[in-house]
């Protein structure tokens, strides 16, 4: 038993690992690019005006993932989580500016590559 616990502790400590799994945190792969390209123009076309807010983020996120996988699938809460990793939160508490959902869409479409 010992063995397999140190076996599984060099395992994940390879740099490699290491690397892969840092930058699977900050690049998205492409079907949540694609996800994310489509919340955007989304947003510049639907009430472009309004302003932006994390509750419309986190419902964005949400209905794209159930659309496309299916409701309480375990692949619609993976693109979810994959969505929300990757899509800037709105709300903060540094006092930021005010951004509308045509200006936040534009920002998902220059991050998603579209």
């Amino acid at each position: 038993m010992r063995d397999r616990i140190r076996a599984t502790v060099a395992y994940a400590s390879d740099p490699d690992m290491d690397l892969a799994l840092a930058q699977a945190r900050t690049t998205p792969d492409q079907a949540t690019r694609t996800l994310m390209a489509d919340i955007g123009k989304t947003l510049c076309a639907v009430n472009p005006t309004l302003l932006m807010r994390e509750v419309t983020r986190l419902a964005y996120a949400g209905r794209v993932a159930t659309h496309i996988h299916g409701f309480g699938t375990p692949r619609a809460v993976a693109a979810t989580g994959h969505l929300l990793r990757h899509m800037p939160r709105v709300d903060r508490p540094g006092g930021e500016a005010p951004i509308t959902r045509a200006e936040y869409g534009m920002r998902l479409l220059k991050k998603a590559g579209a």
